[in-house]
């Protein structure tokens, strides 16, 4: 149970830490000055390059397709086959 906790504590850090690095924002303000109104926008890029976010989600989308293979092999492909025939010859009529 302990160890469960270590995990899931550096888990939660990971995950505040990946959410600040991808945090993107836009924003347009307009701004009263006399009788003109002028339009200003701010962006805030990401945290981390792009070519490195890619990375990421590629290692992540591998490590969950290893996670569920290994989970189907354990529960679909390691149970036993039966050996019995399904294969019944059709019925001839012979006069």
């Amino acid at each position: 149970m302990q160890l469960m906790k270590k995990h899931a504590t550096y888990l939660v850090i990971f995950l505040v830490l990946l959410a600040h690095c991808i945090q993107e924002s836009e924003a347009t303000r307009r701004v009263l000055r006399g009788r003109r109104t002028l339009t200003r926008r701010y962006f805030a890029g990401l945290g981390i390059p792009g070519w490195l976010l890619a990375v990421i989600v590629g290692i992540a989308e591998l490590i969950l397709g290893g996670t569920l293979y290994l989970v189907l092999n354990r529960t679909i492909l390691s149970k036993q086959v039966a050996e019995t025939n399904t294969y019944t010859p059709a019925k001839q009529n012979e006069v």
